[in-house]
């Protein structure tokens, strides 16, 4: 009986997070780190982006032993002084403890290609050896795909 019970806690807790939709569920499957496609593409102006929107400054993966140091610098493009955003990381594959992560930021001032305005977020709260993250801003799927290498 106790075994049946964790098995149901355990499966329960790797699940999907109550309520999500389309928009804010991974869409990518990732089996083992190693099938984990950080965002790759970059524009012109050499921001990391899937939809010319929202993008990275410097890297989409990072080294798990330096994640608690390192900052993930979002841009979004025509960001101003007071802008906030509410940020989700759905984790993709659920090779992490947690399966979503929320935490809002508000825009400081760093000039970038896309503007003088940027979101300097914590790789710490998503630093899990090994995990995978699709990145949701203000409740829009970004197409941002992160890695925390081991």
């Amino acid at each position: 009986m106790r075994v049946a019970l964790a098995l149901m806690v355990l499966a329960t807790a790797c699940g999907s997070p109550v309520g999500a939709t389309g928009s804010t569920a991974p869409t990518a499957v990732a089996t083992s780190p190693a099938a984990c496609e950080p965002t790759s593409s970059r524009d012109a102006v050499g921001v990391l982006t899937a939809n010319g929107v929202f993008g990275v400054i410097g890297d989409t993966s990072t080294f798990s032993a330096v994640a608690m140091n390192e900052r993930l610098v979002i841009v979004h493009k025509g960001a101003k002084e007071q802008d906030t955003l509410a940020l989700q990381f759905n984790s993709v594959g659920n090779s992490s403890p947690a399966t979503s992560v929320f935490y809002g930021v508000g825009a400081r001032a760093r000039p970038n290609p896309w503007g003088g305005y940027a979101f300097e977020a914590g790789w710490k709260p998503i630093g899990f050896a090994g995990s995978c993250w699709r990145v949701i801003a203000d409740g829009q799927d970004t197409g941002l795909v992160l890695f925390v290498r081991p």
